[in-house]
Protein backbone atom coordinates (compact mmCIF):
# COMPACT_ATOMS: atom_id res chain seq x y z
CA UNK A 1 0.00 0.00 0.00
CA UNK A 2 1.05 3.60 -0.40
CA UNK A 3 0.69 6.94 1.28
CA UNK A 4 -0.21 9.98 -0.79
CA UNK A 5 1.21 13.47 -0.35
CA UNK A 6 -0.63 16.30 -2.13
CA UNK A 7 1.10 19.44 -3.38
CA UNK A 8 -1.31 22.26 -4.31
CA UNK A 9 -0.64 23.95 -7.64
CA UNK A 10 -2.37 26.73 -9.55
CA UNK A 11 -5.48 26.44 -11.63
CA UNK A 12 -6.34 25.38 -14.42
CA UNK A 13 11.28 12.07 -27.70
CA UNK A 14 10.40 12.70 -31.01
CA UNK A 15 7.53 10.21 -30.94
CA UNK A 16 5.46 9.02 -28.01
CA UNK A 17 5.87 5.59 -29.51
CA UNK A 18 9.63 5.92 -29.49
CA UNK A 19 9.55 7.38 -25.99
CA UNK A 20 7.55 4.44 -24.73
CA UNK A 21 9.46 1.87 -26.75
CA UNK A 22 13.14 2.67 -26.53
CA UNK A 23 13.47 4.15 -23.05
CA UNK A 24 11.60 1.69 -20.81
CA UNK A 25 12.06 -1.49 -22.82
CA UNK A 26 15.82 -0.99 -23.15
CA UNK A 27 16.10 -0.39 -19.41
CA UNK A 28 14.21 -3.51 -18.33
CA UNK A 29 17.10 -5.84 -19.02
CA UNK A 30 19.30 -3.82 -16.67
CA UNK A 31 16.91 -4.13 -13.72
CA UNK A 32 17.13 -7.20 -11.52
CA UNK A 33 15.61 -6.08 -8.22
CA UNK A 34 13.71 -2.91 -7.46
CA UNK A 35 10.83 -1.26 -5.66
CA UNK A 36 7.47 -0.69 -7.39
CA UNK A 37 7.80 1.71 -10.31
CA UNK A 38 5.89 4.64 -8.86
CA UNK A 39 8.82 6.98 -9.61
CA UNK A 40 9.07 5.84 -13.22
CA UNK A 41 7.05 6.73 -16.31
CA UNK A 42 3.27 6.38 -16.29
CA UNK A 43 1.75 6.02 -19.77
CA UNK A 44 -2.04 5.90 -19.33
CA UNK A 45 -4.89 6.33 -16.86
CA UNK A 46 -8.57 5.43 -16.79
CA UNK A 47 -11.29 6.48 -14.33
CA UNK A 48 -14.71 4.88 -13.77
CA UNK A 49 -16.76 6.60 -11.12
CA UNK A 50 -14.41 6.99 -8.15
CA UNK A 51 -12.18 4.13 -9.23
CA UNK A 52 -9.03 4.66 -11.26
CA UNK A 53 -6.12 2.70 -12.72
CA UNK A 54 -2.67 3.85 -13.88
CA UNK A 55 -0.29 1.80 -16.04
CA UNK A 56 3.34 2.31 -16.93
CA UNK A 57 6.92 1.18 -16.96
CA UNK A 58 8.04 -2.28 -15.79
CA UNK A 59 4.57 -3.79 -15.65
CA UNK A 60 3.22 -1.21 -13.21
CA UNK A 61 -0.53 -1.13 -12.52
CA UNK A 62 -1.84 1.12 -9.74
CA UNK A 63 -5.45 1.12 -8.55
CA UNK A 64 -7.49 3.50 -6.42
CA UNK A 65 -11.02 2.86 -5.22
CA UNK A 66 -11.57 6.13 -3.38
CA UNK A 67 -11.13 8.91 -5.91
CA UNK A 68 -7.32 8.74 -6.05
CA UNK A 69 -6.84 9.35 -2.32
CA UNK A 70 -5.11 6.00 -1.73
CA UNK A 71 -3.48 3.57 -4.16
CA UNK A 72 -2.61 -0.12 -4.30
CA UNK A 73 -0.04 -1.76 -6.57
CA UNK A 74 -1.75 -4.57 -8.51
CA UNK A 75 0.10 -7.67 -9.70
CA UNK A 76 0.32 -7.51 -13.49
CA UNK A 77 2.39 -10.71 -13.70
CA UNK A 78 4.64 -9.04 -16.28
CA UNK A 79 7.67 -6.76 -16.44
CA UNK A 80 6.86 -5.43 -19.91
CA UNK A 81 6.09 -1.75 -20.37
CA UNK A 82 2.31 -1.17 -20.26
CA UNK A 83 1.12 1.58 -22.60
CA UNK A 84 -2.68 1.65 -22.58
CA UNK A 85 -5.59 0.62 -20.37
CA UNK A 86 -9.31 0.29 -21.21
CA UNK A 87 -12.29 -0.74 -19.09
CA UNK A 88 -15.66 -1.76 -20.50
CA UNK A 89 -17.22 -1.69 -17.03
CA UNK A 90 -16.07 -1.53 -13.42
CA UNK A 91 -14.88 -5.13 -13.19
CA UNK A 92 -13.80 -5.81 -16.77
CA UNK A 93 -10.67 -4.26 -18.24
CA UNK A 94 -7.65 -4.76 -20.47
CA UNK A 95 -4.07 -3.46 -20.66
CA UNK A 96 -1.78 -3.49 -23.70
CA UNK A 97 2.00 -3.22 -23.77
CA UNK A 98 5.31 -4.10 -25.32
CA UNK A 99 5.98 -7.29 -27.30
CA UNK A 100 2.31 -8.10 -27.86
CA UNK A 101 1.38 -7.99 -24.17
CA UNK A 102 -2.37 -7.98 -23.47
CA UNK A 103 -3.72 -8.41 -19.95
CA UNK A 104 -7.32 -8.93 -18.84
CA UNK A 105 -9.16 -8.64 -15.54
CA UNK A 106 -12.69 -9.60 -14.50
CA UNK A 107 -12.36 -8.47 -10.88
CA UNK A 108 -11.30 -4.82 -11.10
CA UNK A 109 -7.64 -5.78 -11.32
CA UNK A 110 -7.36 -7.94 -8.22
CA UNK A 111 -6.00 -10.46 -10.70
CA UNK A 112 -4.70 -10.02 -14.25
CA UNK A 113 -4.32 -12.78 -16.85
CA UNK A 114 -2.35 -12.68 -20.08
CA UNK A 115 -4.26 -13.11 -23.33
CA UNK A 116 -2.75 -14.72 -26.42
CA UNK A 117 -2.17 -12.26 -29.27
CA UNK A 118 0.25 -14.22 -31.50
CA UNK A 119 2.28 -11.08 -32.11
CA UNK A 120 5.41 -9.53 -30.65
CA UNK A 121 4.63 -6.07 -31.96
CA UNK A 122 4.29 -3.31 -29.37
CA UNK A 123 0.64 -2.45 -28.74
CA UNK A 124 0.35 1.32 -28.23
CA UNK A 125 -3.42 1.76 -28.75
CA UNK A 126 -6.36 -0.08 -27.17
CA UNK A 127 -10.13 0.44 -27.24
CA UNK A 128 -13.19 -1.55 -26.12
CA UNK A 129 -16.79 -0.62 -26.93
CA UNK A 130 -18.17 -3.20 -24.52
CA UNK A 131 -17.06 -6.37 -22.72
CA UNK A 132 -16.84 -8.31 -25.99
CA UNK A 133 -15.73 -5.96 -28.79
CA UNK A 134 -12.19 -4.59 -28.70
CA UNK A 135 -9.25 -3.50 -30.85
CA UNK A 136 -5.51 -3.00 -30.32
CA UNK A 137 -2.97 -1.31 -32.63
CA UNK A 138 0.78 -0.87 -32.63
CA UNK A 139 4.10 -1.16 -34.41
CA UNK A 140 4.48 -2.33 -38.01
CA UNK A 141 0.84 -1.59 -38.76
CA UNK A 142 -0.50 -4.29 -36.47
CA UNK A 143 -4.24 -4.22 -35.79
CA UNK A 144 -5.88 -6.85 -33.61
CA UNK A 145 -9.60 -7.28 -33.02
CA UNK A 146 -11.67 -9.46 -30.73
CA UNK A 147 -15.37 -10.26 -30.59
CA UNK A 148 -15.22 -12.43 -27.47
CA UNK A 149 -13.56 -10.26 -24.86
CA UNK A 150 -10.05 -11.22 -25.88
CA UNK A 151 -10.40 -14.98 -25.63
CA UNK A 152 -9.16 -14.89 -29.21
CA UNK A 153 -7.61 -12.02 -31.16
CA UNK A 154 -7.72 -11.82 -34.96
CA UNK A 155 -4.96 -10.07 -36.91
CA UNK A 156 -6.32 -7.41 -39.30
CA UNK A 157 -3.06 -5.51 -39.88
CA UNK A 158 -2.86 -2.91 -42.63
CA UNK A 159 0.21 -4.51 -44.22
CA UNK A 160 2.41 -1.40 -43.98
CA UNK A 161 5.47 -0.70 -41.83
CA UNK A 162 3.92 2.21 -39.98
CA UNK A 163 3.46 2.70 -36.24
CA UNK A 164 -0.18 3.00 -35.17
CA UNK A 165 -0.59 4.82 -31.86
CA UNK A 166 -4.33 4.86 -31.20
CA UNK A 167 -7.66 3.34 -32.25
CA UNK A 168 -11.23 4.44 -31.52
CA UNK A 169 -14.67 3.16 -32.53
CA UNK A 170 -17.96 5.04 -32.32
CA UNK A 171 -20.09 1.96 -32.97
CA UNK A 172 -19.40 -1.74 -33.66
CA UNK A 173 -18.73 -1.07 -37.36
CA UNK A 174 -17.11 2.35 -37.65
CA UNK A 175 -13.70 3.25 -36.27
CA UNK A 176 -10.39 5.02 -36.89
CA UNK A 177 -6.70 4.42 -36.27
CA UNK A 178 -3.92 7.04 -36.37
CA UNK A 179 -0.16 6.97 -36.25
CA UNK A 180 3.15 7.61 -37.92
CA UNK A 181 3.55 10.11 -40.81
CA UNK A 182 0.20 11.68 -39.87
CA UNK A 183 -1.69 8.67 -41.22
CA UNK A 184 -5.42 8.21 -40.58
CA UNK A 185 -7.20 4.92 -41.35
CA UNK A 186 -10.93 4.23 -41.26
CA UNK A 187 -12.95 1.02 -41.08
CA UNK A 188 -16.65 0.51 -41.77
CA UNK A 189 -16.77 -3.22 -41.10
CA UNK A 190 -15.68 -3.51 -37.48
CA UNK A 191 -11.97 -3.52 -38.22
CA UNK A 192 -11.87 -6.38 -40.72
CA UNK A 193 -10.56 -4.01 -43.41
CA UNK A 194 -9.08 -0.51 -43.32
CA UNK A 195 -8.71 2.31 -45.84
CA UNK A 196 -6.42 5.33 -45.61
CA UNK A 197 -8.14 8.71 -45.34
CA UNK A 198 -6.75 12.03 -46.47
CA UNK A 199 -4.85 13.68 -43.63
CA UNK A 200 -3.94 17.40 -43.71
CA UNK A 201 -0.56 16.69 -42.08
CA UNK A 202 0.42 13.43 -43.80
CA UNK A 203 3.96 13.16 -45.14
CA UNK A 204 5.54 10.42 -47.25
CA UNK A 205 7.71 7.67 -45.86
CA UNK A 206 10.74 8.99 -47.75
CA UNK A 207 10.25 12.64 -46.84
CA UNK A 208 12.28 12.36 -43.64
CA UNK A 209 9.65 14.43 -41.82
CA UNK A 210 7.95 13.43 -38.59
CA UNK A 211 4.23 14.24 -38.50
CA UNK A 212 2.83 11.68 -36.12
CA UNK A 213 -0.63 11.45 -34.57
CA UNK A 214 -0.80 9.96 -31.09
CA UNK A 215 -4.37 10.11 -29.78
CA UNK A 216 -7.98 10.09 -30.97
CA UNK A 217 -10.99 11.45 -29.10
CA UNK A 218 -14.62 11.21 -30.18
CA UNK A 219 -17.71 12.73 -28.59
CA UNK A 220 -21.29 12.02 -29.57
CA UNK A 221 -21.68 10.78 -33.12
CA UNK A 222 -18.65 11.11 -35.37
CA UNK A 223 -17.36 14.46 -34.13
CA UNK A 224 -13.79 14.01 -33.03
CA UNK A 225 -10.23 15.21 -32.56
CA UNK A 226 -6.76 13.85 -33.34
CA UNK A 227 -3.62 15.07 -31.53
CA UNK A 228 0.01 14.77 -32.45
CA UNK A 229 3.57 15.90 -32.97
CA UNK A 230 4.47 19.60 -32.66
CA UNK A 231 1.06 20.34 -31.18
CA UNK A 232 -0.92 19.26 -34.25
CA UNK A 233 -4.67 19.21 -33.63
CA UNK A 234 -7.08 17.87 -36.25
CA UNK A 235 -10.87 17.98 -36.11
CA UNK A 236 -13.65 16.11 -37.87
CA UNK A 237 -17.42 16.65 -37.82
CA UNK A 238 -18.51 13.48 -39.57
CA UNK A 239 -15.45 11.27 -39.72
CA UNK A 240 -15.16 11.55 -43.50
CA UNK A 241 -12.91 14.61 -43.58
CA UNK A 242 -10.21 15.85 -41.23
CA UNK A 243 -9.13 19.49 -40.99
CA UNK A 244 -6.54 21.42 -39.02
CA UNK A 245 -8.05 23.03 -35.94
CA UNK A 246 -6.20 26.21 -36.89
CA UNK A 247 -4.20 27.40 -39.94
CA UNK A 248 -0.95 26.51 -38.18
CA UNK A 249 -2.23 23.20 -36.90
CA UNK A 250 -1.70 24.02 -33.25
CA UNK A 251 -3.00 26.61 -30.85
CA UNK A 252 -1.99 28.61 -28.96
CA UNK A 253 1.17 29.57 -30.90
CA UNK A 254 3.43 29.22 -27.86
CA UNK A 255 2.46 25.54 -27.67
CA UNK A 256 3.15 24.74 -31.34
CA UNK A 257 6.32 22.78 -30.63
CA UNK A 258 4.92 20.80 -27.74
CA UNK A 259 3.76 17.32 -28.75
CA UNK A 260 0.26 16.28 -27.59
CA UNK A 261 -0.08 12.71 -26.36
CA UNK A 262 -3.53 12.33 -24.77
CA UNK A 263 -6.95 13.99 -24.43
CA UNK A 264 -10.24 13.65 -22.58
CA UNK A 265 -13.69 15.25 -22.24
CA UNK A 266 -15.45 16.44 -19.11
CA UNK A 267 -18.76 18.33 -18.91
CA UNK A 268 -18.45 19.97 -22.31
CA UNK A 269 -14.76 20.85 -21.96
CA UNK A 270 -11.94 19.13 -23.87
CA UNK A 271 -8.48 18.72 -22.36
CA UNK A 272 -5.23 17.78 -24.13
CA UNK A 273 -1.88 17.02 -22.48
CA UNK A 274 1.62 16.46 -23.73
CA UNK A 275 5.29 17.39 -23.75
CA UNK A 276 6.91 19.72 -21.20
CA UNK A 277 3.91 19.74 -18.90
CA UNK A 278 1.55 21.03 -21.58
CA UNK A 279 -2.13 21.13 -20.61
CA UNK A 280 -4.54 22.71 -23.12
CA UNK A 281 -8.25 23.40 -22.64
CA UNK A 282 -10.94 23.83 -25.30
CA UNK A 283 -14.32 25.29 -24.42
CA UNK A 284 -16.98 25.37 -27.11
CA UNK A 285 -18.19 28.84 -26.18
CA UNK A 286 -14.73 30.25 -26.91
CA UNK A 287 -14.07 27.95 -29.89
CA UNK A 288 -10.33 27.94 -29.23
CA UNK A 289 -7.61 26.09 -27.34
CA UNK A 290 -5.89 27.84 -24.45
CA UNK A 291 -3.19 26.90 -21.92
CA UNK A 292 -4.54 25.72 -18.58
CA UNK A 293 -1.93 27.83 -16.82
CA UNK A 294 -0.61 25.11 -14.51
CA UNK A 295 2.76 25.50 -12.81
CA UNK A 296 4.04 21.94 -12.86
CA UNK A 297 7.39 20.27 -13.62
CA UNK A 298 8.17 20.41 -17.38
CA UNK A 299 7.92 16.65 -17.83
CA UNK A 300 5.98 14.72 -20.48
CA UNK A 301 2.29 14.12 -19.68
CA UNK A 302 1.11 10.88 -21.30
CA UNK A 303 -2.47 10.32 -20.14
CA UNK A 304 -5.59 12.10 -18.87
CA UNK A 305 -8.99 10.77 -17.77
CA UNK A 306 -12.10 11.92 -15.92
CA UNK A 307 -14.43 9.91 -13.71
CA UNK A 308 -17.43 10.90 -11.60
CA UNK A 309 -18.03 13.96 -9.40
CA UNK A 310 -15.34 16.01 -11.12
CA UNK A 311 -12.51 13.53 -10.52
CA UNK A 312 -9.72 14.09 -13.05
CA UNK A 313 -6.28 12.49 -13.34
CA UNK A 314 -3.23 13.30 -15.44
CA UNK A 315 -0.19 11.00 -15.48
CA UNK A 316 3.27 11.37 -16.95
CA UNK A 317 6.96 10.66 -16.75
CA UNK A 318 8.94 10.41 -13.50
CA UNK A 319 5.88 9.19 -11.61
CA UNK A 320 3.96 12.44 -12.04
CA UNK A 321 0.26 12.31 -11.08
CA UNK A 322 -2.09 15.30 -11.04
CA UNK A 323 -5.56 15.12 -9.54
CA UNK A 324 -8.58 17.38 -9.93
CA UNK A 325 -11.66 17.22 -7.76
CA UNK A 326 -13.65 19.87 -9.65
CA UNK A 327 -13.71 18.84 -13.29
CA UNK A 328 -10.29 20.22 -14.21
CA UNK A 329 -10.71 23.76 -12.82
CA UNK A 330 -7.99 23.11 -10.25
CA UNK A 331 -5.26 20.46 -10.00
CA UNK A 332 -2.96 19.16 -7.28
CA UNK A 333 0.12 17.00 -7.58
CA UNK A 334 0.05 13.59 -5.89
CA UNK A 335 3.19 11.87 -4.70
CA UNK A 336 2.89 8.16 -3.89
CA UNK A 337 5.17 6.75 -1.22
CA UNK A 338 5.60 3.11 -0.23
CA UNK A 339 4.75 1.98 3.27
CA UNK A 340 5.70 -1.19 5.07
CA UNK A 341 3.46 -4.21 4.82
CA UNK A 342 0.50 -3.98 7.15
CA UNK A 343 0.93 -0.25 7.84
CA UNK A 344 -1.98 0.74 5.62
CA UNK A 345 -2.32 3.97 3.69
CA UNK A 346 -2.29 7.57 4.85
CA UNK A 347 -2.56 10.93 3.13
CA UNK A 348 -0.26 13.79 4.09
CA UNK A 349 -0.86 17.35 2.86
Amino acid sequence: MFSVRNIAISRVSQFLAMLCLWLPVAAIAQVTSREPAFRDNFYDVVALGREAWIVGYYGTILHSGDGAVTWTLQNSQTREALYRIAFAEKNTGWVSGSYGTLLHTRDSGKSWQKQTTNTEEHLFGLHFLDSMSGWAVGSRGVILRTENGGVTWTNASIGEDVILNDVRFVNPKQGWAVGEFGRIYQTRDGGRSWEKQQSPIEVSLISGESRNLFRLLFSNGNAGWAFGLDGAILKTQGGGRWDLASPDGAVPPLMKRHHLFSASFYDGTTFAVGERGTVLVFRAENNQWAPAGLKIPPVTLNGIAFGADGLGLIVGNRGLILRSQNGGNGWEQIRIEAQGQGKGVSQNR
